[in-house]
């Protein structure tokens, strides 16, 4: 059952993306098995991964607000152990579309239940 880290700050340029593309790169090099979540809209995690965040079929927007199964919308990126939930700027109005929607506090939560015993972490950026 994975670890769920989300790395989160109210402030940008921080160093959250890179921390954490950093940190799950690690992990998953010491063999773990690591989905990296990019749900910020710029997708810096997505392109820092090597992803070309502007060719994406689907995103994070997809899983969070389309209830798209989260397996047709992760990546395998070059690096062992390690997939990419890619983000673009569809996600920019997600929060928009949210407001009405029943239970959006738990959309992440429910999106990587089924998938959490296939991981050993999942970061969310």
């Amino acid at each position: 059952m994975a670890k769920v880290i989300a790395v989160v700050n109210q402030k940008g340029g921080v160093g959250k993306t890179t921390s954490t593309v950093n940190l799950a790169a690690s992990v998953a090099l010491k063999g773990q098995q690591v989905l990296l979540m990019d749900i910020d809209p710029q997708g810096n995690t997505t392109s820092g991964l090597g992803v070309n965040k502007r060719e994406l079929e689907t995103s994070s927007y997809d899983v969070i607000v389309n209830s798209l199964p989260i397996e047709k919308a992760m990546i395998k990126t070059k690096f062992d152990n390690l997939w990419v939930l890619p983000s673009n700027m569809n996600l920019a109005g997600a929060e928009l579309e949210l407001v009405d929607m029943q239970r959006r506090e738990s959309k992440i939560k429910n999106a990587i239940a089924p998938i959490k015993a296939d991981f050993d972490f999942i970061f969310l950026d």
